[in-house]
């Protein structure tokens, strides 16, 4: 009976020792718990510690369809939203950690952000960058395709069809696309003049006064009706003139061969006019303006300008964050910066963001009060076109909205929480509770562990001592000696 009792305590110890259940429950705490520390410790403390994806780039072809012959060339404007980012060098890059401490942010009561809602990690320095917008043919041998600035321009090389895929991509945006399908065909065989052909009369010749109209009148495009539709081209001076008893209208499309100089002196203290227009077709434009001589200062030092605009969504900067805040909008950006040489009247195509009757109110943005203020309401939307004056170029805005009554705000921008609102801005916030409670799991297991190996060591070790004590007195007893047989005695 002793003995057996022996054996079951040794058994017991053995099995205590060799039995994988012994460590098994506090080895897969531990497991479990590193586990989620360390994919806790992979993800982003903020919003900003990845990439910004601040949305998609807009394209906007002036039209979804042109024709052209072989041998030939056309072109449409080419909007991009936005037509450039103000960018610091962000957050989750190769040159920048993790973990934005900088004592400039701490400072200035943001984590990670600066006002703009830029990562400040790597740097509060800014850096501009611009849409890489590039052109693709489905079939090169029937049209191919390259952008210029804002204008993408078609080259039609034998008779068929062909779409045109215009690609731009910003950084920290996605890339977005727009097509343009080019019907090619081929030129005339037969003779016959054209315009500025070799042969028939001259363009300068005389014409009765008979057959000149009173006055031109402009479209809601601002191309006077009169004019013979042209199709944009960018391998010459694009030019018509039309005559009439009050004067001349020149009407010319802005292109790599226009020089506003040379047209307006033609027009100086006249009361001729003078058209820039852009876009695919001068009866349709994206947009075009109109200067009368006489409104036009010869001194004036703006004659060589530049009249691309371009029109968005919402603009960049501290516009973007006014737009985003707006119900509905148009910005106009223009390449030429403060006053003009004379009053013009600017036409832009906005049908495509509001409906014809619709009211637009005007509004110029203040560079340094950082908000616009109204310029002019009531106007209203013609065939697609609105039109208005100026005498200086600025940010301009159209809207139904009054975009007076905002403000920049730091939330607007992806990314800017400030610190005291990062519990009131859920879909904003910052994932930096993730790690202290992490650690405090990883703690708390360990402990847990510790506690577990205590406890079991300590069982087994009262195990040993209760056999050790229960073997003691039957080691003491003398062994039961056998009966001896008479004859030993």
């Amino acid at each position: 009976m002793n003995g057996m009792k022996h054996q079951r305590a040794n058994a017991q110890r053995e099995g205590a020792m060799k039995s994988p259940r012994a460590w098994s429950a506090p080895v897969i705490m531990l497991a479990v718990a590193l586990a989620f520390a360390l994919a806790a410790c992979l993800v982003p403390t903020t919003k900003a510690a990845a990439y910004y994806n601040f949305g998609t780039v807009g394209v906007y072809p002036g039209g979804s369809y042109l024709s052209v012959q072989a041998g030939q060339s056309t072109s449409t404007s080419i909007s991009v939203d936005p037509s450039s980012s103000d960018q610091t060098l962000g957050c989750g890059m190769a040159k920048c950690p993790q973990v934005c401490t900088s004592e400039e942010v701490i400072e200035a009561n943001y984590t990670c952000f600066d006002v703009n809602g830029q990562c400040t990690c790597a740097g509060t320095s800014y850096s501009t960058y611009y849409p890489e917008v590039y052109a693709s043919s489905s079939n090169g041998g029937v049209a191919t395709a390259y952008v210029s600035g804002g204008t993408l321009v078609v080259t039609g090389n034998s008779a068929g069809s062909a779409t045109i895929t215009v690609t731009a991509s910003l950084r920290q945006w996605t890339t977005n696309s727009a097509s343009i399908q080019v019907d090619v065909t081929e030129p005339p065989t037969s003779g016959g003049s054209t315009s500025g052909g070799g042969g028939g009369g001259s363009s300068s010749s005389e014409i009765p006064a008979s057959s000149l109209s009173a006055t031109s009148t402009p479209s809601t495009a601002g191309v006077p009706r009169e004019a013979t539709p042209t199709e944009s081209k960018d391998d010459a001076l694009n030019e018509t003139v039309i005559e009439t008893v009050a004067g001349k209208v020149i009407v010319v499309e802005k292109n790599s061969f226009l020089e506003t100089r040379t047209q307006f002196e033609k027009i100086i203290g006249t009361k001729d006019q003078v058209v820039f227009w852009s876009g695919s077709s001068s009866d349709r434009p994206d947009y075009s303006w109109t200067f009368v001589g006489e409104d036009v200062s010869a001194d004036s030092p703006y004659l060589d300008f530049d009249p691309t605009i371009t029109v968005s969504k919402l603009g960049a900067g501290n516009v973007s964050n006014i737009m985003k805040q707006a119900k509905d909008g148009l910005v106009m950006e223009f390449a030429h910066e403060g006053d003009l040489p004379g009053e013009a009247s600017v036409y832009v195509k906005v049908g495509d963001a509001f409906s014809d009757g619709t009211e637009l109110g005007l509004f110029c943005f203040d560079d340094k009060a950082k908000r616009f203020e109204r310029a002019q309401e009531g106007l209203k939307v013609q065939d697609g076109y609105v039109s208005f004056k100026t005498t200086h170029c600025s940010t301009w805005a159209f809207s139904t909205d009054d975009l007076a009554s905002y403000e920049v705000e730091e939330t607007n921008t992806p990314g800017a929480i400030s610190v005291n609102k990062q519990d009131s801005i859920a879909d904003e916030g910052s994932n930096g509770w993730i790690v202290p409670v992490a650690v405090g799991i990883v703690v708390v297991a360990a402990a847990a562990v510790v506690a577990v190996v205590l406890v079991r060591r300590r069982k087994r070790a009262d195990s040993g001592t209760d056999v050790e004590q229960e073997g003691a007195p039957e080691a003491e007893k003398p062994p039961v000696a056998k009966d001896e047989p008479d004859d030993a005695r």
